[in-house]
């Protein structure tokens, strides 16, 4: 015997509780999902790991820098015909590219040079000092 305003709702309420749990679940892995990808195509694109190389004809300078994905790199800087280069670590923070130069006699590893860079489509890397002069570097 059916009573009314019990058995059929009371089903109706524990099929409505798993499809909103269902519904939760999906939206839950949904986002996992696309924060995942999101923050792979970001990596890929925004990737500061290359070699890129600055030229300025008119004064005859010149600068490359190699940046390994594991934080090391070179740095090498052409004035004329004097070419230097060295070894470096760095580290990417807020939009800042945070250089420690190492194995050299010019700079201690305890200074950090720190410059605001931003990307300027996928070829261009526009490097700020601290003084606010923009060098753009082209990735080869």
């Amino acid at each position: 015997m059916v009573i009314p305003g019990h058995g059929r709702p009371t089903e109706c309420k524990e099929e409505n509780d798993m499809k909103r749990i269902s519904a939760i679940l999906a939206a839950v892995f949904i986002l996992a999902m696309l924060l995942t990808v999101a923050g792979c195509s970001k990596k890929s694109e925004n990737s500061i790991a290359g070699t890129w190389a600055y030229s300025d004809e008119e004064t005859g300078i010149g600068a490359v820098y190699v940046l390994n994905e594991d934080g090391t790199g070179t740095y090498t800087m052409e004035v004329g015909e004097e070419t230097v280069t060295y070894e470096l670590k760095y580290e990417v923070q807020d939009g800042h590219l945070l250089v420690t130069y190492v194995n050299n006699e010019i700079f201690s590893e305890d200074d950090v040079f720190d410059s605001a860079f931003r990307f300027e489509g996928s070829d261009k890397l526009i490097i700020s000092d601290t003084s606010g002069e923009e060098m753009t570097f082209v990735k080869q």
